[in-house]
């Protein structure tokens, strides 16, 4: 990156730091990939493990403390921490009225160091029994298709029914039972009553014989004529 779009980069961020009250503050940027930003052990850099063929040594490791990743993240870690250490070395270019730090202190260096952050995992030790969760019931379902069947005297019956084992259509009720009774099959031979046997709409009813069942005395043919 060339020095004119650095400029621009940081006349950039200085302008947006400003419109929401936020100061800038020029860090010295020497050795910042070098070292570590956790115990500022100088780093040994290869290639990224997930860009192999990249040209460049952009993944750094620490022999001293396990720390590995990126190149650049490392250096923007270590000028936060010193820019941080070295607040009190802060001065104001009378040129640009921009905030500089010009030199970096030896002994203020040697603790400028990024301190991970403790790993806040909630704790999942066992305090009491477990509670068992109750599962809710599954919707019946079913899981095959009834079996064929043979066509009996009633009818196939309906799919998902049970099967009443009757072949034959239950026996009419009798016409003293209630409408809510179930009726019970007999052994007795059928008998034919009522209407069957010509007695009427009603067993005991006494209807009048038909007019053609006596025949009418013919008056007519016994007189003679009147010519």
């Amino acid at each position: 990156m060339s020095q004119t779009v650095r400029g621009q980069i940081v006349n950039r961020m200085r302008h947006l730091a400003a419109e929401t009250g936020i100061a800038v503050v020029t860090v010295p940027a020497r050795n910042t990939s070098k070292h570590c930003p956790q115990c500022l052990v100088p780093l040994r850099h290869r290639k990224a493990p997930d860009r192999p063929t990249t040209p460049g040594w952009k993944w750094a490791l620490c022999r001293s403390c396990g720390y590995q990743g990126a190149r650049d993240v490392g250096a923007w870690k270590r000028i936060a921490a010193r820019g941080l250490t070295h607040q009190t070395k802060t001065v104001v270019d009378r040129a640009s009225g921009a905030m500089i730090i010009r030199a970096v202190v030896d002994k203020l260096e040697a603790g400028a160091v990024i301190t991970p952050a403790p790993k806040t995992s909630r704790d999942r030790s066992k305090t009491g029994p477990t509670r068992h969760q109750t599962t809710r019931p599954a919707p019946r379902r079913r899981r095959a298709p009834s079996p064929t069947r043979l066509q009996g005297p009633a009818g196939k019956r309906p799919e998902g029914h049970a099967p009443t084992g009757r072949t034959r259509l239950p026996r009419a009720a009798h016409r003293h039972q209630g409408v809510t009774t179930i009726s019970t099959p007999t052994n007795r031979p059928h008998r034919p009553r009522g209407a069957a046997l010509g007695a009427g709409f009603h067993l005991h009813a006494h209807a009048s014989p038909p007019r053609w069942a006596d025949p009418t005395p013919d008056t007519m043919s016994c007189m003679g004529s009147l010519r």
